[in-house]
């Protein structure tokens, strides 16, 4: 019914209706016919999502409810048709989120729910864009659309980490093509990236501790009680002392750290520098990496190899810092 509703409020983004946006909008609607071309030119498909426009703003995101175990590192999954099995469930009303994370959380689960504006329904509806987007920064609106229009191109079943890693990936890459002839756009593209991969191994360092920590705890309150001095060393001793770029992740040193929040980002993060390492032997050629991916989705060998030894924490963290 909400997928319904959202196809019924859309409207063309005909010459006339983008007439009718700001001007700051309308910088944005360029940008994100930009992004589509650009998708395109990667191999990535043409596509007929994002040429409608819906009156959504920030507060009206749909709301994902991520859930684990407070005493492992695995997420609960949902089957679904089609998609098959997910580490996460969106819901149009954040009121009915917000019941499901708190009958979980009564069940002894870890909740976390983040909001999410925009999303793809992998080329099985035309998705419109929210008119909030436009209002993005125009790095933004790129990196968000390709990352999109990726999931429609390619999306295998069962592999979160798999189709939302890619996804970041390719749209990262994607960005620092794309604005390699601006020196603005690009060093904050860069420094933006930069931040992203330092998070990803602060979140991979972190995971590796829980991981000792879980296999010598018992019991459900007995992790939670160990796990507590841990959260707060990475956040009030280990974040503040990197060298972060941006304010990007600023929020974690507030956030309420779980198993659920955990796993949540790291679904988008952990396999990025294996794909890198896929992009190398490639000589750095983009378009090669899709087409590869778009043959052989999910596919094996080096890649397969990197996300092994990540997932099983041999993955090396970069920073270097003494545990208290």
């Amino acid at each position: 019914m909400g997928q319904m509703g959202v196809l019924r409020a859309r409207e063309q983004l005909t010459p006339e209706r983008v007439a009718q946006l700001t001007p700051q909008e309308r910088e944005g609607f360029r940008t994100l016919e930009q992004a589509r071309r650009y998708a395109e030119s990667l191999g990535l498909g043409s596509s007929t999502s994002y040429r409608h426009v819906i009156e959504r703003d920030e507060q009206d995101a749909i709301r994902v409810v991520v859930a684990a175990a407070p005493d492992h590192l695995e997420p609960v999954t949902w089957w679904f048709p089609i998609v098959g099995r997910v580490a996460y469930r969106g819901y149009f009303d954040p009121d009915a989120a917000r019941a499901f994370g708190e009958r979980l959380a009564r069940e002894g689960f870890d909740t976390y729910i983040r909001p999410a504006l925009l999303y793809s329904t992998l080329g099985f509806f035309d998705d419109p864009v929210p008119r909030a987007v436009l209002r993005w920064d125009s790095t933004d609106i790129l990196i968000t659309i390709v990352h999109e229009l990726v999931h429609e191109s390619i999306f295998i079943e069962d592999d979160s980490a798999y189709n939302e890693g890619l996804a970041t990936f390719i749209a990262q890459q994607a960005a620092l093509d794309y604005f390699a002839e601006d020196p603005t756009r690009l060093a904050a593209a860069r420094n933006g990236f930069a931040d992203q991969r330092r998070f990803s191994e602060l979140l991979a360092a972190l995971r590796r501790e829980l991981e000792l920590l879980y296999s010598e705890t018992s019991g459900l309150e007995d992790a939670r009680r160990s796990r507590a001095p841990i959260f707060r060393f990475y956040q009030q001793e280990v974040f503040p002392s990197l060298p972060w770029r941006t304010t990007r992740y600023d929020g974690f040193m507030q956030a309420e750290l779980s198993n659920a929040y955990l796993l949540a980002n790291q679904t988008y993060l952990e396999d990025v520098p294996c794909f890198q390492l896929e992009l190398e032997q490639l000589r750095g050629d983009l378009r090669a990496f899709v087409q590869e991916h778009r043959r052989e989705p999910g596919r094996h060998g080096t890649h397969e190899d990197c996300v092994a030894a990540s997932r099983k924490g041999k993955a090396r963290w970069t920073d270097e810092r003494t545990s208290s």
